[in-house]
């Protein structure tokens, strides 16, 4: 078996061609003896090597051609042959490792073929850096595989956490259960108690069974709802009722305007929580908020919120038979106690009554 001292791309190599070198020297030494240590050269000539040599002669004199020279890490068209479909660099070094179907590098992959074969690619994400930096570092290509690196093994260190640490917490920690959703709709509904900062991501994710609704209370006693953005569940009502009883359980309710409880960002009385309404999600503290006083409703309440806030057809129950009929008789002199959270089901109801 060959030793391998150096690794051969093209100038200003790509995403794909730093990935392969990456994955090489992560998980290459085995079938690569020496590749972890192997110093990369830079060809200017192209695909083509120098001499006319073949991978397979370079091989054998310990040189691992990567995206070019027609070898088995060269997915480019050649005389000889047109492109490997659906391959790049990186996902044939993937394969020659035996490490495709890892799930902890599934993501990474993906992003780099779709780089590779130009799809979905944006001005600000990794294969246009790369480019860029070799631009601003003509002659040192260095500069931009080092910063990828840098980045590859943050993304890769990620992962394994989520399908490690994260995956083993959650399965012993998650609590499931499903409750009714909007237009009869069952949404799954996953408490847990955790700092992990990926637990949500997990939870919502096809791994973690597509969590609708996740809520997260942290060991400090602050509690976040994170909604799914597949199951298009909106939060006002729910932000509505937590700001209201906030600030009942504080002993002073400064804010009761229902546009005001439901409105994005802190509401005065209430600034324990943050209400993002682009991904539907109520903060009570986060990561770049972390001195954020706990919430003092508890977690109990939370889930019983959260279960008339996402159904538009509970009611309070002693007045349902009521409110499913279109009738609100809600009066100062006779208050229904969930008229005082605005709830957009009630304010339809006592809409169409002044209309009729």
């Amino acid at each position: 078996m060959e030793t391998f001292h150096t690794i051969m791309t093209h100038e200003n190599p790509h995403l794909d061609e730093i990935v392969a070198i990456w994955l090489l020297r992560m998980f290459g030494g085995e079938k690569f003896p020496g590749i972890s240590t192997a110093k990369v050269k830079y060809l200017s000539t192209g695909g083509r090597t120098p001499d006319g040599r073949s991978a397979r002669d370079y091989e054998q004199e310990g040189i691992l051609l990567i995206g070019i020279g027609g070898g088995r890490f060269d997915e480019h068209p050649s005389v000889n042959g047109k492109r490997r479909k659906n391959e790049c660099a990186a996902t044939l070094v993937a394969k020659a490792l035996g490490i495709d179907d890892d799930l902890v590098l599934e993501k990474i992959l993906r992003f780099t073929i779709n780089s590779d074969l130009k799809i979905g690619s944006y001005p600000f994400d990794l294969a246009s850096i790369i480019k860029l930096l070799h631009l601003q570092h003509p002659g040192h290509p260095q500069t931009a595989i080092e910063w990828a690196v840098t980045a590859l093994g943050a993304k890769y260190r990620e992962q394994l956490q989520f399908f490690t640490t994260t995956k083993a917490e959650f399965d012993e920690k998650a609590k499931i259960e499903e409750i009714p959703g909007p237009n009869g709709r069952m949404l799954k509904m996953v408490t847990i108690v955790s700092d992990n900062p990926q637990m949500n991501k997990f939870a919502r994710s096809t791994h973690g069974g597509n969590a609708d609704i996740v809520i997260q209370r942290q060991p400090s006693g602050n509690i976040q709802v994170f909604t799914n953005g597949r199951s298009n569940l909106v939060l006002y009502d729910v932000a509505q009722m937590i700001r209201l009883i906030e600030q009942q359980a504080k002993g002073k309710v400064v804010t009761t305007n229902w546009k005001l409880l439901a409105s994005e960002g802190k509401v005065e009385g209430a600034e324990e929580w943050f209400f993002q309404v682009t991904g539907q999600m109520l903060l009570n503290g986060s990561l770049t908020a972390t001195q954020v006083p706990a919430t003092k409703i508890s977690l109990k309440k939370i889930k019983e919120i959260i279960r008339i806030g996402v159904h538009p057809r509970t009611f309070y129950p002693k007045r349902a038979e009521n409110c499913k009929q279109g009738f609100c008789f809600s009066t100062p002199r006779s208050p229904c106690p969930w008229y005082r959270f605005g709830l957009h089901r009630c304010r339809e109801i006592r809409f169409k009554m002044k209309k009729s």
